[in-house]
């Protein structure tokens, strides 16, 4: 199974420059629990913004360049191989846009958090939801947080 997961802002605001621009607690605790003990799939940039494998959770890395590894990160040169790879593990996709957009289209969940304010981004994402039902949803003080399942 392929989840997408991400927070976005009010306008679709994912991030600045590699980072995020806010700072929610709640919401990273929403993001811890939802991908502990899962297999986290982000880019090389989103992996470097971060600058360690998160702890438990297995940390897949796909970049272009062949020859980019770092210590407790699983790297993949090639998406057809790493979905053939995990293909029987759930994967949660964690970023960055090129990601996200790459994975969409064989998506089978998107858990976005919908953040309640606007903060300053360069980054946006517009995901097409129609194939997909919302199947569950927490409100929290500061956002939303919501479970898309793809449609039978």
């Amino acid at each position: 199974m392929i989840s997408l997961i991400w927070a976005q802002d009010i306008h679709k605001g994912i991030g600045i420059d590699n980072l995020l621009p806010w700072n929610i607690k709640e919401e990273m605790d929403h993001f811890r629990s939802v991908t502990r003990g899962q297999t986290v799939v982000m880019g090389q940039k989103t992996f470097e913004s971060i600058g360690k494998p998160l702890v438990n959770r297995t940390n897949v890395v796909l970049s272009d360049d062949l020859n980019w590894k770092h210590e407790g990160v699983v790297v993949y040169n090639d998406m057809k191989k790493l979905i053939d790879d995990f293909k029987v593990q759930h994967i949660y996709i964690i970023g960055g846009k090129t990601i996200y957009q790459l994975f969409a289209p064989i998506a089978d969940e998107l858990v976005v958090t919908k953040l309640k304010e606007s903060y300053n981004c360069n980054r946006f994402l517009d995901i097409d939801f129609s194939n997909f039902e919302l199947v569950k949803s927490e409100s929290h003080e500061e956002f939303t947080a919501e479970w898309w399942q793809l449609k039978k």
